[in-house]
């Protein structure tokens, strides 16, 4: 400690009693390590008073009275004002960090708090999100999408089935879709066009199969949900409303909830629908060599008109008895 460095060879006298009862005893005061050594003319020390622990009593003109605890029974008198003056600083040098370590601790902890609180706001419930929607298989993510259909029939009814019809999916799926499994449903939605579902699962409303000449605007709106898919994802939808708590029982029990599966269907079937990024959705009706002229003209969006990526003929989706067959998948 530097201020004990600076008076190590400090000495003055005092007068020292050593109970209530004594008499008071003149002593030679010097600075210990960590203490105030006090000692007889004869270099034999009497005392040792923790420095940390020294409490003044009284101060007078040139008296200065201390005592090594707060019981007061042993006490110290000294007069020399450069040894007081001493005393005074190396006190001072003791006790003032620890009164400032008790604040810089308590300010690292409020710290900490803050900073553990901000980021169980705004950084986990994402972090968490993020990482689940990622690990979930395709497997997996099928089964939610499964289990979410008996959910999204109370508002869009039953996937339309009829007899020949299958064979059209199947073929439109080839041509629309990079999966070998079933994903495209027609069902009855309502106001809304088409959605789509954890695992792939494409739902199209009738309206676009009856109410349009051709394939081409119900394949405007698969390819649609297929960048919807990637920019959007719906398992990730999903988590992020269900919540961490959710989604934590979820990475430890591998099930989701019926109501946090309602939930999220009225919610999906009921919010606005926004159009994904333009670029990309020009840049898949290319991959699958499709006009996107009619999907433009039935959303009344000129930009995927105007950038149509192919405006020359292309291979048609369905012959003309294969949509005609298709039409009628709702009324069997």
């Amino acid at each position: 400690m530097t201020a004990l460095e600076q008076f190590d060879r400090l000495e003055s006298l005092g007068l020292w009693k050593e109970s209530e009862t004594s008499q008071k005893k003149e002593v030679i005061v010097s600075f210990g390590k960590a203490s105030l050594v006090l000692s007889d003319n004869h270099d034999t020390p009497l005392s040792h008073w923790s420095l940390g622990a020294v409490e003044i009593r009284k101060t007078g003109d040139e008296r200065v009275l201390y005592a090594p605890d707060k019981t007061g029974f042993e006490t110290l008198e000294i007069t020399d004002p450069t040894m007081n003056k001493a005393i005074s600083k190396v006190l001072q040098a003791i006790h003032k960090p620890k009164s400032q370590r008790g604040r810089i601790r308590l300010l690292s902890t409020l710290l900490i708090m803050v900073c553990l609180f901000l980021l169980a706001i705004f950084w986990f419930p994402k972090a968490l999100t993020d990482y689940t929607a990622q690990i979930v298989s395709d497997a997996k993510a099928r089964e939610i999408g499964a289990k979410l259909m008996p959910h999204i029939n109370q508002y869009a009814g039953q996937p339309c089935q009829a007899t020949g019809t299958d064979f059209v999916i199947r073929k439109l799926e080839d041509r629309l879709t990079d999966t070998s499994h079933s994903t495209l449903f027609i069902t009855d939605m309502g106001a809304r066009y088409s959605t789509h579902l954890p695992g792939g699962i494409i739902l199209a409303n009738r309206n676009l199969v009856e109410g349009f000449s051709g394939p081409e605007v119900l394949a405007g709106f698969v390819l649609m949900e297929r960048v919807l898919q990637k920019q959007r994802p719906a398992i990730h939808a999903l988590f992020s409303q269900a919540g961490p708590i959710a989604t934590l029982s979820f990475l430890i029990t591998g099930d989701i909830s019926d109501e946090i599966l309602g939930s999220f269907a009225k919610n999906l079937m009921t919010r606005s629908v926004t159009l994904p990024d333009t670029t990309a959705l020009l840049k898949i009706f290319k991959a699958v060599d499709i006009s996107s002229t009619p999907f433009a003209n039935a959303m009344n969006n000129q930009v995927l008109a105007t950038d149509d990526p192919v405006k020359g003929p292309f291979e048609p989706i369905l012959t003309d008895p294969e949509w005609l067959a298709l039409q009628s998948i709702c009324e069997g």
